[in-house]
């Protein structure tokens, strides 16, 4: 194995987005070490083995390792093999996601009980996990968060976006917000207060302004990156989605091939079809 390979770790790596691309990256003779995970073992388990039948080729470089980053007690176990393994961490692609069941649905409302887990995953559990292996990345490692442009033109979510960018906007206001709409889903007065009635909205915008955030905390060549793959056929997307899964990946694969080196007029931006989009 080449020790000068690049680690890619991707979250929820069993199914969808995940799964289609470590089979991207493997289809296209990566050179990379790429390492799967997924919060359930044995499914991650069968996923990796098909892969690896797939491309025998690839057996020294694709790896799995359980992971759930809604369990903080995976996180040093993972981090552990990790660092023992490869040393660093070059990719983290973040994209272990959960919806709300009738998320499509015109008179769905998230139950207060949902919101929670849909932002304790999509962002609150992603965020902590991030800052845990944050000292384990490579000085020019690139951390990509899989988000998206659902409700990117409804007006609460225009003014979250336009909040996160403004120079004095303050960490704790993360907080902040996801509280303020804990509330607002148990009281179900999303029209009193003007928020959108879906938690995955708000769990994906609140990702998207953190990604920003995070640039100013980066050192070194490090950075950071939204990507909206579009909607795509998976369990989450339906099979509805306009895109088959593979094409969600384009854009991730397009920033993990991008020169490793930090580009101030992208770090922290939000990127879909391979171009960026004017968010911030």
């Amino acid at each position: 194995m080449n020790s000068k390979s690049r680690v890619i770790v991707i979250t929820g790596a069993n199914k969808g987005l995940g799964f289609e691309l470590a089979k991207r990256l493997l289809k296209n003779s990566s050179k990379s070490i790429i390492v799967m995970t997924s919060r359930n073992e044995t499914l991650g388990k069968e996923a990796h083995a098909k892969l690896a039948e797939q491309f025998p080729a690839s057996r020294e470089s694709l790896h799995y390792h359980v992971l759930d980053v809604t369990k903080r007690e995976t996180y040093g176990p993972f981090l552990d093999w990790i660092k023992e393994k490869f040393g660093k961490i070059d990719v983290l692609v973040n994209n272990a996601a959960i919806c709300g069941v009738n998320e499509l649905s015109p008179d769905y409302k998230v139950p207060h009980s949902d919101a929670l887990k849909i932002i304790g995953t999509n962002f609150i559990s992603t965020k902590e996990f991030t800052e845990y292996v944050l000292p384990s990345l490579a000085s020019d490692g690139k951390i990509i968060n899989i988000s998206s442009t659902y409700g990117f033109d409804d007006k609460p979510i225009k003014a979250l976006y336009k909040r996160f960018a403004d120079p004095n906007f303050q960490s704790k206001e993360f907080e902040e917000i996801y509280n303020a709409y804990f509330e607002t889903a148990k009281k179900q007065n999303f029209e009193e207060a003007g928020v959108p009635t879906s938690a995955y909205k708000i769990s994906k915008a609140l990702l998207s302004g953190w990604t920003y955030r995070l640039k100013d905390s980066l050192t070194g060549e490090q950075q950071a990156f939204s990507v909206c793959p579009g909607w795509c056929k998976t369990d989450m997307g339906s099979q509805n989605a306009t895109l088959e899964a593979e094409e969600g990946t384009i854009t991730t694969e397009y920033l993990i091939n991008q020169p490793y080196k930090a580009n101030k007029e992208t770090n922290g931006k939000f990127f879909k079809d391979c171009k960026e989009l004017e968010a911030f």
